[in-house]
């Protein structure tokens, strides 16, 4: 569900030839000649009705989709992920939490402000920590497992294989807000060369406070 640019579903069919795999998405990407045959993406928004009949999917697995689910659309989402899977299917949701952990004085100041624009947006900033309840109150799963990964933001762990994962996050999170500085400086009304400045500090603060990003993974079969 909200496959992008369906590199998940085209790894999923390609590593299982035998399963039948569908990525859906509003802006699904074009089938490529020569990938695999048990692979086809459909173009639907999963904030409305599922193409799909009663009881026909075996798994359902999504990511990252927080900040296109709105507050009151999540009820339906679940309730259609129920309705397309057959008994004993399961979903696998993927979701990092909208804020930072650990975050310094700067970094808590582009949190504060992103939670307001999730406001505005009818988006929920902490769905992370009410989304096994929801899949709860939906009904016809069995118990949630819920997973949580911890991945520094930074080059400050000790070890070298977290060290690598910290390098690559903090570049991921400097790439994110270079790419959102044209908004930025607009809304808060601060010079270009500010708002480098302001990264720059984010950047530091990582390695001062040991700041990670939390990614969360919840698993329910369906009774």
């Amino acid at each position: 569900m909200g496959t992008g640019n369906g590199i998940w579903a085209l790894e999923m069919a390609s590593q299982f030839p035998q399963a039948q795999v569908l990525g859906m998405d509003l802006r699904p990407p074009h089938e490529q000649q020569g990938g695999p045959k048990n692979l086809r993406y459909v173009e639907a928004d999963i904030r409305q009705s599922w193409p799909m009949g009663d009881n026909s999917i075996d798994f359902i697995f999504q990511r990252n989709m927080g900040q296109v689910i709105q507050k009151d659309q999540w009820s339906h989402v679940l309730s259609e992920m129920r309705r397309v899977l057959k008994p004993g299917g399961y979903i696998e949701l993927v979701e990092s939490d909208l804020w930072h952990h650990n975050p310094g004085p700067v970094q808590q100041a582009f949190d504060e402000f992103f939670e307001g624009q999730c406001a505005d947006l009818g988006l929920d900033f902490m769905f992370t920590d009410r989304l096994k309840d929801q899949i709860e109150q939906v009904g016809g799963f069995g118990s949630v497992d819920m997973r949580a990964l911890d991945i520094p933001a930074g080059e400050w762990p000790a070890e070298a294989e977290l060290k690598q994962f910290g390098f690559i996050n903090k570049e991921t999170q400097k790439a994110f807000l270079r790419n959102c500085k044209t908004f930025y400086v607009s809304k808060w009304g601060i010079t270009s060369d500010d708002y480098d400045l302001a990264v720059g500090e984010v950047m530091e603060e990582f390695e001062e406070y040991h700041g990670f990003t939390r990614f969360n993974c919840w698993i329910a079969q369906k009774s």
